[in-house]
C-alpha cells in the first residue's frame, strides 16, 4: 500500500493556509478555502504570492517574508499528531505482511523528517518525493517510482491512500485501488475516480491478500 504525506498522515495542508491565512489579514486581505483549493494536492498549482499582489495592486519581496511563513508552518505542525487511524493503519499493513510506501507531492527534507517525529519512519521502506520524479501529481510518475521500489508489478492491487483530487487522479493513472479521505480543504475537489471515499481512516480494514 501506498500513503500519501500531506493531508493525508498529518494536517500540514491546514497549517500552510493558515499560515497564509493570517499574512493576508496582515495586509487587510481574506484568502479563502475555495481560493486555496487549487494549492492542495499541485506542484505550482495556485500561486499565493501572485493572488496577494493582485488584491493589494503591488509587488512584495518575497524573500524578506518566506522564512517568517515557513517558521509559522512548522509552529503550527510540531505538535500535530497524526490524522485518526493513520497509526492502526499502518501497525496493520505491517502485521498483514503489505510492503508499505509513501509517495508526496512535497520534498524528502519535509516528509523525512515528518514521518520521523511521528514516528512513523519505520513502517515505509519506501519514501519517493517530488525530486524523484519529472512530472507531479496528477501525473502518476511518483506512483510509478513507488510501486517499481517496492517491487509491486500488480498495481490494481496495491491500496493508495489520498486526501486530494490531484494525488488521487496520479494514484488512479498508475493504476492502483484508490480510498480517498477528504479534510475541510479538500471537499470540494473532484473524487469521483476514487474507488472509495472515506471521512477518516479511523476503523479501515485492509484485506489480507494485496500488496
Amino acid at each position: 500500500m501506498i500513503l500519501d504525506f500531506d493531508g493525508l498522515v498529518l494536517d500540514t495542508e491546514t497549517a500552510v493556509y493558515e499560515s497564509w491565512r493570517e499574512f493576508y489579514e496582515r495586509e487587510g486581505q481574506h484568502l479563502t478555502v475555495s481560493d486555496w483549493l487549487g494549492a492542495v494536492g499541485y506542484v505550482n498549482g495556485f500561486d499565493p504570492r501572485a493572488h496577494l499582489e493582485k488584491l493589494t495592486g503591488r509587488g512584495f519581496h518575497w524573500p524578506d517574508h518566506d522564512s517568517g511563513l515557513s517558521r509559522r508552518v512548522l509552529e503550527l505542525v510540531r505538535e500535530l499528531p497524526p490524522f485518526p487511524g493513520v497509526r492502526v493503519l499502518l501497525e496493520n499493513g505491517k502485521r498483514l505482511g503489505y510492503r508499505i510506501g509513501c509517495a508526496s507531492n512535497s520534498t524528502a527534507d519535509w516528509v523525512s523528517p515528518g514521518l520521523e517525529r511521528l514516528g512513523l519512519r519505520e513502517f515505509f521502506s519506501v519514501v519517493r518525493t517530488r525530486e524523484s520524479v519529472a512530472r507531479h501529481k496528477p501525473a502518476p510518475d511518483v506512483y510509478l517510482g513507488a510501486l517499481a521500489d517496492l517491487g509491486i508489478t500488480d498495481p490494481a492491487g496495491c491500496i493508495a491512500f489520498e486526501d486530494s483530487e490531484p494525488g488521487v487522479r496520479a494514484a488512479k493513472a498508475a493504476g492502483l485501488y484508490v480510498v480517498a479521505v477528504p479534510h475541510h480543504l479538500t471537499r470540494e475537489q473532484d473524487f469521483s475516480l476514487a474507488d472509495e471515499v472515506r471521512d477518516t481512516l479511523e476503523g479501515y480494514e485492509l484485506p489480507s491478500n494485496t500488496d
